[in-house]
This record gives C-alpha cells, structure tokens and sequence, in this order.
C-alpha cells in the first residue's frame, strides 16, 4: 500500500503547492471535473461560488423575450427588451418611462380633418386630410408642404419632460419642436422614416410643432400626440416565435435588425447623449436599390409620369400583392427631365448629349411664368459645375423651343434653372431628347391588378413611353428580406436569400449601382449549398458567414486589399452547418453553434493559409449541450467568457483564453429557467462585464419572467453587501422590513450587514441556511434592524472531480485534503468523497473557535473524509449561497493498494 499526494487545481492540471499555482496545460483543461456548476473557474485556475443575479424587472407582461445591446459607448448604453410585437428600453437598469402631463396635441389623430393644424405650405406644395385618418404632405421637389400646431404647457407642467408619440405611415417626414414658431429648440429638425417615434424634450413653456416635406410625393402623418405617462413601449413586427432570427448590427445612435421573412427595420435613438431618451422603430428602405439583373424578355413597363405617385403598366402579367414595397427600376428610351418650381434657384434634373449635328437637338419648354420670372439653360462638362449658356438659352415667357448646341462629339450636360422667380408665379420647366436614357426608380405602393400598380417615385422617370429596359428590387414580400446583417469595411452588409449585399462604400442605405468603381455597391450570389438563410455573419480578419451547411469566408484577392465588386471572393471555412444561434466574437476569434444546436465551434485564423479554419470548442465536454444551445453572447471582463443559453433553462459557459492556451467550460444554474443572455459593457465605476439573463421562474404559483444580472464579483465576498442571491435587491438603511414585491410568499436567504443570518440545518445539506418567507406583499420582516441587507433566492455551487490518481483502475482511498482559500465564509464550503455525504470545515480551528464571519484567507490543517476504498475515487466540494468562497487549490491525500 502506497500514499500518493494529488494536486487538484479546477480545470487544470499542473504543479501546485500551498504557495501558489502553476502555469496552465490546456491538454487537461475541462478534464478535471466530472461536475462543476455555479462554481466559476479563473484563468489561473481557482474557482468560487458565481455571483448572485440582482432582480432588474419583470419583461413585459412576464413574456418570452430577447434582449438587444445598444452600445454606442463603454459608458452610452441601453438594453433593448423585444417581447411579442413589443419594445422596451431599459437604460442603467431602470425601464424607460414618461412622466404624467396635462399638455395635449389638439387633434393628433386626424379623424375626421386637420383644421386644428395651421397651414403655412409654399407656393406649389399642398397639405391635407386624407381617408382614413391621415395628414398628407405633398411638396413640389422645392416647395414644402407645412402644417403647424401650438400646444400650450400650463405652468406645473413646464420644466417636466414631455414626448411626441409620432406615426408616420408613409414617409420621410421632416419634424421641428421649438420654443418659437418655426424654431427647433426642443427637437432639432429631424427626419422622420415610416414607424413609430418617442420624442422626449422638456419645454420651458408652450411649445411648436412643424411637420414638413418639399418631395414631390404623397407622405402621411399617421397620428402626433403627447405621450401617455408609464414605460414606453413601442411596437415591432417580430413575434414571439422569430425572436430567435433577429440579428443586428449598430453604427452610432441606429441598431440596423434584419430577421427571416420581415422587411429589415432600424432601431434609433435621438436626443442628447449619453442616454438620450428619444427612440424609434422604422422601416429600412434604400431609395436606390439593390436589384435583381435587368428583364430580358419582350415585357414592357410604361410610367403614367416622370415623377411623383404614378402607375406603372406592363404588357405582360408582371405584378403579385407580395410586392408591395418593393422598387422597380425603368431606365427610359430617350430623356425626360422635368420639374414645377415656385422658389427662385429650383432646378431640373439634367440630361446628357452627346454625337454630333441633329443628334444633339433638343426640346425646352417653360410655362407656367406669366410675370416674367427668368429660366435659364445651363450646361456642364461634368454634371457639376454649372454656367448660364448665353442670352439665347434665357426665358422670360412660356416657350417652347428646340435648341442645338453645335458642340459636336463632346459630352455635355444640360439643365433648366429658375433663376428669378417673380410671386405668383409656379414654373414648370421641361427638356426632352430622343437619344440616351435616363434610369428612374419606384416603390410600389398597392398593386391593382398583374398589369399595374400604384407606385411612387423615388427618382425622377426619363421618359413615359414603354421600355422594356427594367429591374426589380430584390427585397419584397413576395421574394424575402435578408437574415443576417454586419458592419464591415465602410459598408452595410446583407445576407441570406443566396445572396451577399453590401452598400455603396462610406453609405448605409445606398445601393446606387451608376457608383462606378471600388466604391460601388456589391451584389453577389452565394450558388452552392442551403444558402436562403444565413444565420449569422461576423466581421473578423475576413468577413465570415454561417449558412445551414457551411461556414463561408468573404474576402479579396490579397489579404490586405479591401472587398469590391470586382475582388470579391466566397470560400469555404468549413462544413459543420450553423444553426438558428447569433456567432460572438472574441478578438479575432468567433464561435458558432453548429446545425445541430449541441456544438460550438470556433472560428480562428491560421497564419499558413491566411483564412479562417473551424475547431470544436466542446470536443471535451460533447455532451454539455445536447439538449440544444438557443442563445449566446460574449463577456470580456474580468475574463473572456462565452454564455451558451441551453433549452433546458440551464446555460453553460465557456471561460477562455488564448495566449495561456486556457479553455473551460461550467454549468450555470437557477431556481428557474434561463432562457436569454445579453452582454453590456461595465458601467461606470465597475469592472465586470453587465451579463444580463431573462429566467422565467414560479413565484408563489405564478409563472413570471425577471430580467436578472450578474453581480460584481468584488461585491461577493462576504462583506457588508455581499451579493450572493438570485433574483435579489440590495437595501441600505437600518430597517426591519424590506421590499421584494416580485418575491410574495416566497423563502429567501438573507445577508445582513456582513453575515449570513440564517441557522445552520446540518440535517438537510440542501438547506444549509434558514429561509425566510416574505409576505404576500413581498416584505420581508427581520428580527433585528440590519443597515446593509441583501435578499433573494439561494442557490448551490458544486464542484465534483475526475477520477484522483496517477492511473485508471486503481484501488485507493481518499485520506486527507487540505484546501486553499480566500473569501470564504466559515462555513462556505462543504467536503466529501461524494454529495450525499459531506463535511462542513471546522468550528475549531488550531485550537479556537472560528468566530469570524469571513476569512480573507484560509490555509488550515487537512480535513480527514471517511472513505472506502475503490477504483473511482473524487473529491466533492459544495457551497451554497449567501456564503462567499473562493477556492484556490485543493491538495488530497491517496491510498493506493
């Protein structure tokens, strides 16, 4: 018989002695433990009890939800809350409301008319009332239509915040809030996308409200009334059931969300920064594309005008109701250009000439100036710059009037300009010729019947004879919307539908394809594989995405050249498939949960073939996920941390880190289900990540959902607030009765002013602690008065290792161990060869009682566990919450026969 002294260090295996630990050997990392839940690794090595979650609020109505980050700074950020066709803000751990106001919009909602609205539109431009209920804005290209309201603040409401709840159902909309008439003092003038906006401004006295818009299209003002007090609550079109597929991508104050079968959105918030508390939801809806490759059959489209809301007629049944909102693109046969102006400097859009002789003669026509305003022909040499041509390119009457230049085999580009506008006068300028083509734009707008539709124009028409020179818009109703979005290079990035998008370079909502060059828009086919839908996409070294079969890397020819449509290329990373899971990235590294949902693999980047290979990040741990992962995010600090959300309301967590080949994945446990994770930066102050959970949990019989937070791990070591309890509050103030109202009639563990005041039960080792049991109101009612008191609901940690010993099958015993420790509550941790037996640590330490609550360090003298002798032997190490235990190395004694 032979003893052996086994070293032990929590997912690791090195030399270790009561001094200190040893450099990790990642070749054993997630072999030492055959169980480890809520007992959290660090990278060099020791463990302790998981922080407690600190109950934030209910989610809305206690439904399933998704959280969003919104970061636009380390210390700028919210927390979007997305539950069924439903969106809260929450910013520093507290809902986004409104106070109560007497203030109110005078007909707001258009019923019936909007005669409470001043009507100050410019000459050309018309404002209006339109069934069903809607403020109709029409401008003339120059000419802005404008309706006006004052809304009076008595005097308790004056220095109290107020918002605009605005609805915009077809927009852009121009806004200004002010403190004077046309002024925007309060909101500065805004653009308004079709959605809904909370507005948030404090006036210091009645206030201004202008709605305008110069296009020479329909706009509809929906509804403008003062918000209602209470959480702002704005509605979405994800349910419940596509939460799942939202992805997003921020860039400054706008979250950019695309999500599979619904037209992608913008999240966006206004106002002064940092937390501003203005916020929308509106439709993302590039004017310029992308498009599907031009028609190459005999189909014509013919538009009833160059401009404005128009009908579009095809000679062969073209049109289905899926696509409404989709654009349409007619490139004309000849050029059209024409405008209505009543502003002095309006100007038409502008034709190119070219070849030589009659070639280059075209038509000028002015009416419309019985006063003699002035229009004046222009020409450039670049579309720029501009210059009058001379007296006989100048117009006092209406005219019509052909005009050749003589400029032959030269490009040239001409214009009309109202150069003097004279009151009343409302000019409409007009030139034509029949060769070239002008490519005009459309979005439609409800179709009639196969052959037409209502459309309105986004870009001036060239002609309004039929062409069989059109495209259609790729994102419909009818042909799907992307599933996966990325910020990348300069550019907006889209994907899904087999198809890769990216805007025009330095732009988010352009796919302009006249851009010619680098800078131009990128639209490509992915063409092998399940490619509709792509469940995630990140931006590392090289721009990757997940399909359902593969792995995929964006790149260029070279590693250091940037994508463009001509160097663009798409290659296999790998073949595990990805399923319905948002990747994270960690530096240049990502993870991904593979098709079958159990698996998370790696993505990281091999310097020999400078792209980006696939490595099982679970290869060790392969059964931790087979229930299936749902969510994920990535933690930074205080270690590098990967949160898995599995279905079974459990999550696991991977801690890593690359440059001491470390890798360890735990389990993370509740009294409930966990069912989301999102990750803010700290706040300020702090030095942990914010690792926010949704758990859905059974309070005194009902089923309600908390979003919870991970305490600071510097607040969980035993001190005066140590916050180790889940769903718990933090109280400071010497009182009896503290507050849980989302814990009535329920047994909570209690920490008070730096002990656990709770009775050990050493009968039951599940209950090492007394509960107490609140009211039906949530009160909580101490014996004494405590000033710093945490409470909420326990939890265990467990830690159970591999089989101990130098050799598999070996008969030996557990004799002795001796544990390292710090921040360990007197009785924070329980020891044993399994769970069902265990051992407290000792009332009498070296002779003397232990009377300290907590102790900064603990290095005592071995404790023997009774044993019996076998081939598989372990050590068990339990704590329970509120008691704090860090443990640092455990060194245990073997018998071997």
């Amino acid at each position: 018989m032979a003893k052996q002294t086994v070293p032990l260090l929590t997912f690791n295996k090195g030399i270790v002695d009561r001094r200190g630990l040893s450099r990790i050997d990642v070749k054993r990392v997630g072999m030492s433990a055959k169980t480890q839940t809520n007992m959290v690794p660090r990278v060099l090595g020791s463990m302790f009890l998981r922080p407690g979650l600190q109950y934030i609020v209910n989610t809305a109505s206690n439904l399933a939800g998704r959280m969003l980050r919104f970061i636009f700074g380390t210390t700028d950020h919210a927390l979007i809350e997305l539950t069924n066709l439903s969106m809260r803000i929450i910013i520093n751990d507290v809902v986004l409301t409104r106070p109560a106001v007497t203030s109110a919009v005078t007909n707001g909602s258009f019923p019936a008319n909007i005669n409470s609205w001043t009507d100050n539109d410019e000459a050309g431009a018309t404002s209006s009332w339109v069934a069903p209920s809607y403020m109709q804005l029409v401008g003339n290209g120059t000419a802005r239509a404008i309706r006006d309201q004052t809304v009076t603040v008595a005097g308790g409401n004056i220095g109290v915040e107020h918002a605009l709840r605005i609805a915009i159902a077809r927009g852009p909309v121009y806004l200004r809030v002010g403190s004077t008439a046309t002024g925007d003092e309060y909101v500065t003038e805004t653009l308004l996308r079709t959605g809904t906006h909370s507005l948030a401004f404090t006036p210091t006295g009645d206030f201004y409200i202008r709605f305008f818009s110069s296009l020479l299209r329909v706009v509809w003002i929906d509804s403008c009334e003062v918000e209602a007090a209470g959480v702002v609550t704005l509605t979405t079109p994800w349910t419940a059931a596509l939460l799942s597929s939202v992805r997003y991508e921020q860039s400054a104050d706008v979250l950019f969300v695309a999500c599979r079968t619904l037209k992608q959105r913008r999240i966006e918030r206004r106002g002064t920064r940092p937390q501003a508390r203005s916020w929308s939801i509106v439709l993302y809806e590039p004017d310029d594309g992308p498009f599907k490759v031009r028609n190459i059959t005999p189909t014509t489209i013919t538009a009833s005008a160059l401009s404005g809301n128009i009908t579009l007629t095809a000679t062969a049944a073209l049109f289905k109701s899926g696509h409404v909102g989709s654009l349409v693109a007619v490139t004309s046969v000849g050029q059209q250009v024409s405008t209505t102006s009543a502003v002095t400097g309006g100007v038409t859009a502008s034709i190119r000439v070219t070849g030589i002789n009659e070639e280059r003669s075209f038509s000028v026509i002015v009416s419309g100036d019985a006063t003699v305003s002035t229009v004046d022909l222009q020409r450039s040499y670049d579309n720029a710059s501009w210059v009058n041509v001379g007296a006989t390119g100048s117009y006092t009457a209406d005219v019509t009037v052909g005009y050749l230049d003589g400029l032959n085999n030269q490009i040239v580009y001409y214009r009309l300009r109202l150069t003097n506008r004279i009151a009343p006068d409302n000019i409409t300028m007009s030139l034509s010729i029949g060769s070239g083509s002008v490519r005009g734009v459309a979005r439609i707008t409800a179709v009639t019947t196969a052959l037409l539709v209502s459309a309105e124009v986004l870009s001036a028409m060239g002609g309004i004879t039929a062409s069989d020179n059109w495209q259609m818009g790729n994102w419909s109703d009818l042909d799907g919307y992307p599933t996966a979005v990325r910020l990348s290079e300069g550019r907006l990035w889209w994907f899904g539908l087999n198809g890769v998008w990216a805007t025009v370079s330095d732009t988010l909502d352009s796919f302009d394809e006249t851009v010619e060059g680098d800078s131009g828009p990128i639209n490509r086919t992915i063409g092998s594989g399940p490619v509709d839908t792509i469940n995630w996409s990140l931006a590392l070294q090289r721009l990757l995405i997940g399909t359902d079969g593969a792995e995929a890397s964006i790149r260029s020819s070279s590693f250091d050249e940037p994508i463009t449509p001509t160097n663009f290329h798409i290659k296999d990373a790998g073949t595990q498939g990805s399923g319905n899971v948002d990747a994270v990235k960690l530096d240049q590294e990502g993870y991904f949960v593979n098709r079958s949902g159990a698996r998370v693999y790696e993505l990281s980047l091999e310097t020999r073939t400078f792209d980006y290979a696939i490595n099982d990040a679970t290869e060790l741990v392969p059964e931790l996920g087979l229930v299936g992962i749902v969510r994920m995010d990535a933690q930074r600090q205080p270690d590098s941390r990967v949160h898995c959300v599995l279905a079974d309301g459990t999550a696991m967590m991977m801690v890593v880190e690359k440059h001491e080949e470390v890798r360890a994945w735990i389990t993370i446990e509740t009294d409930g289900l966990i069912e989301d994770v999102c990750v803010l930066p700290a706040a300020s102050g702090n030095l942990d990540d914010q690792v926010y959970y949704i758990v859905k949990r059974t309070i005194n019989g009902s089923t309600v959902r908390f979003i919870e937070k991970w305490a600071q791990e510097q607040s969980c070591r035993g001190g005066q607030l140590s916050l180790l309890a889940d769903a718990h509050i933090a109280f400071t103030g010497s009182s009896t009765t503290f507050s849980l109202p989302h814990l009535p009639s329920t047994e909570v563990v209690v920490w008070a002013d730096g002990a656990d005041i709770g009775t050990d039960d050493t009968t039951d080792p599940e209950n090492w602690t007394q509960r107490y049991t609140t009211s039906a109101a949530g009160l909580l009612t101490l014996p004494t008065a405590a000033t710093n008191v945490v409470a909420g609901l326990g939890y265990t940690g467990q830690f159970e290792s591999a089989n101990l010993g130098e050799m598999l099958g070996q008969v030996k015993t557990t004799s002795r161990v001796a544990l390292i420790m710090h921040d360990v509550h007197k009785h924070g941790l329980r020891v044993g060869r399994d769970f069902d037996v265990l051992d407290n640590l000792h009332d009498i330490e070296q002779g003397t009682t232990v009377s300290t609550e907590t102790r900064t360090d603990y290095d005592e003298d071995p404790t023997v566990l009774p044993g019996k002798w076998g081939t598989n032997e372990t050590l068990c190490l339990q704590a329970q919450a509120p008691r704090s235990v860090t443990v640092s190395a455990a060194i245990i004694d073997l018998e071997v026969n």
